[in-house]
């Protein structure tokens, strides 16, 4: 199989689905009982239960898939949907709550490409995009163990690097798996 740029790897080394904060569910169920009463007081009861289980799922299905997915496979970070491949990510430093703060606040970089839930994750990541022609300088994104994304990254990176290593001179578009 070739692998070219703008494919992801075959063997996932990490992934964290971080979803949106106890609260909005809580936001979520408390609009949808309050649009289920409205109906079932204008409609019957029937109408109500329906109007509230049918409300219920959209708003389970639409909350599951605003999570964000951080995925990192031998040839790419994602975040969401963006992805960065391996050999353009330079420094990786994992930030505590209190340097999370700082970075997405005072320190923060306007070009800086950011992917934050502060709300129920206050630790984050910032990784270093090395790529000239890229706009963003780093990435700073959420995650719930910055020690342990920042080690399956640098693992990551390690291997896509041994494996560029290996390769022929001039197959620098594509390489066998």
């Amino acid at each position: 199989m070739q692998w070219q740029e703008g494919q992801d790897g075959n063997q996932q080394i990490y992934r964290e689905r971080i979803g949106p904060a106890w609260w909005i569910w809580l936001a979520a169920a408390g609009f949808v009982g309050t649009v289920a009463i409205a109906y079932g007081f204008a409609f019957g009861p029937r109408a109500g239960w329906l109007v509230a289980f049918a409300g219920g799922l959209l708003a389970a299905a639409l909350l599951t898939v605003a999570a964000t997915v951080v995925r990192i496979d031998e040839r790419v970070l994602r975040v969401g949907r963006a992805r960065l491949p391996l050999h353009w990510v330079g420094r990786i430093v994992p930030l505590d709550e209190e340097l999370s703060t700082e970075a997405r606040s005072t320190r923060l970089d306007p070009a800086a490409f950011l992917s934050l839930r502060t709300s129920g994750c206050s630790t984050s990541i910032m990784v270093e995009v090395t790529d000239p022609d890229d706009p963003h300088p780093y990435w700073l994104f959420s995650t719930r163990d910055p020690e342990k994304v920042a080690s399956a990254l640098r693992q990551a990176v390690e291997v896509d690097m041994a494996v560029r290593s290996a390769q022929p001179e001039g197959n620098e578009e594509s390489e066998d798996l």
